[in-house]
């Protein structure tokens, strides 16, 4: 190409000198890009060498004897529309969005159009490309030094054209339009080379890259912005837990790479085992070396990823372990309180039955002593477990709770209460007992109303009294109790008790 280019510049007419190593230090210039970024993009370093060959080959259309004027207008405007491609595809713009192809589309259809309205359309679309580069510049983090240089560029290259476009000629003209170029080319050498912006942009990831200080710019924007990929998601294996987000949210694995209409995968090992995937948008090809650092340095970061998976699994088994010792305990309370009553209850009402047959004061006494000792051994059974739940619809036994008050007290309900399982209807009654035993004991309150609604995925109860509040969750047992257990069952309790009172507690349990 070169060479070719070396022929075409001394065959052509016009004047020998500066301007001839000007036009020819051009087409060097884009050549010797091209070649660079070969290995490093592929279609960068087409685009560039295809700028080189169409500077070249409007060189040699002048050559050609007896060329109309319309395929010669052509011939020398067309590094113009690769121009534009290769300054979009360097930014980003072929990635970013519709509009920017578009634009790009626009380029390759201006050169088309007859004189004067090719150097017009041209000179608009690389007004354009300038526009879309500086807006690429304000939101990168990594190269954004280059991206403004490359936008100053592109300006002063439009400009020129619409000099060129509007009559301007002569040799100033074309000695700016080339030095334009020239200062481009030495820009995408540098900035679109993965090699030269990796440092600093590997680095800014590692200083921005951080859920604790940017809660509100996560990994996956600001490598998406890094790497022009808008449609980028990032996924991190934690050993033996699978695939979370950034946020320790579980995720499925990333997608086999199954060809080109697939999305691309690029993965790297995280400290401690594990690993990060970068899912590419589809049809993005991303640069190897580019996106394998960033996902090293998003590696490093995201390491608190597995720390929120590993928390999350230790609450759950927290949980699942509260669950367990949960119903043990209920087990372990309900069969003391089925092997109280058959036993030392069941023995004193024999003999209840058997001073029933005797007469005398002392034996009145003794039964109605008797009486009393069953009666508190009835409370301490109906205290260590709901026996009646069995016996009896959950509404009926809490309509008893509440006529037993000391004060006025209302039960409201609404649903199939008597079809939730035994597990919540003992909520219920814990919940109800519970905040009705502080209402008479604290409270010093003189009315309550109690609330059960059952909706299609949600228990709500509520109790609500007009004692003097300052009921807190501080001791250990009592209200600090019966929201452990509502936060085992997978609920919330919450307490409203302003000194003065109302106080309300209210529990929202889900039925799944």
């Amino acid at each position: 190409m070169l060479a070719a280019g070396t022929v075409a510049e001394l065959a052509a007419p016009g004047p020998a000198g500066l301007l001839t190593a000007a036009d020819y230090a051009v087409g060097v210039g884009f050549a010797v890009t091209g070649a660079w970024l070969w290995a490093a993009e592929r279609g960068l370093g087409l685009l560039s060498l295809a700028t080189a060959a169409t500077w070249f080959a409007g060189t040699l259309a002048m050559l050609v004897p007896g060329l109309p004027g319309y395929p010669a207008d052509v011939a020398v405007l067309a590094y113009r529309a690769f121009l534009v491609h290769l300054l979009m595809r360097a930014s980003g713009g072929l990635r970013a969005a519709g509009r920017s192809r578009w634009l790009i589309a626009a380029g390759y259809l201006a050169i088309l159009l007859p004189d004067p309205a090719d150097g017009l359309a041209s000179a608009a679309v690389m007004t354009a490309v300038a526009a879309v580069t500086a807006q690429a510049a304000l939101r990168a983090r990594a190269d954004r030094a280059i991206l403004a240089a490359t936008a100053l560029a592109a300006a002063a290259i439009s400009a020129i054209w619409w000099l060129a476009a509007s009559g301007a000629a002569g040799a100033g003209v074309e000695l700016a339009n080339d030095a334009a170029l020239l200062a481009a080319a030495a820009l995408l050498a540098f900035g679109a080379d993965p090699g030269a912006r990796l440092h600093g942009a590997i680095n800014a990831l590692v200083v921005e890259l951080g859920p604790s200080r940017r809660p509100n710019a996560p990994v996956s924007a600001l490598l998406a912005g890094v790497l022009a990929d808008p449609d980028l998601e990032v996924r991190y294996a934690a050993p033996g837990m699978g695939w979370f987000s950034e946020r320790g949210d579980p995720v499925d694995p990333p997608p086999a790479d199954e060809g080109s209409g697939s999305r691309r995968v690029t993965k790297a090992a995280a400290p401690g085992g594990g690993e990060v995937a970068l899912v590419h948008g589809r049809g993005v090809r991303p640069d190897p070396a580019l996106v394998q650092a960033a996902a090293r340095a998003a590696a490093l970061v995201l390491d608190s990823a597995r720390l929120s998976a590993e928390v999350r699994e230790q609450a759950i088994a927290v949980r699942e372990s509260r669950r367990r010792l949960l119903s043990v305990g209920d087990a372990e309370r309900q069969a003391l309180e089925t092997r109280l009553r058959a036993g030392p209850v069941g023995r004193l009402q024999r003999a209840d039955e058997t001073l029933a047959e005797l007469s005398g004061d002392a034996a009145v006494n003794a039964r109605r002593q008797l009486a009393v000792a069953l009666d508190d051994l009835a409370r301490i059974a109906q205290g260590l477990f709901p026996g009646e739940l069995g016996l009896h619809p959950i509404e009926t036994i809490l309509r008893g709770m509440v006529n037993g008050m000391p004060i006025t007290a209302n039960l409201m309900t609404s649903g199939q209460l008597q079809d939730l399982p035994s597990a919540q209807k003992a909520l219920v009654f814990f919940f109800c007992s519970e905040c009705l035993a502080n209402v008479a004991r604290h409270a010093k309150a003189t009315a309550a109303t109690v609330e059960l609604h059952l909706e299609a995925s949600n228990l709500m109860m509520s109790v609500l009294d007009d004692g003097h509040g300052g009921a807190t969750m501080t001791a250990p047992r009592g209200l600090r109790g019966l929201a452990d257990r509502v936060e085992v069952a997978g609920g919330t309790l919450t307490i409203s008790s302003p000194p003065g009172g109302p106080t309300l507690i209210c529990a929202k349990v889900p039925l799944a």
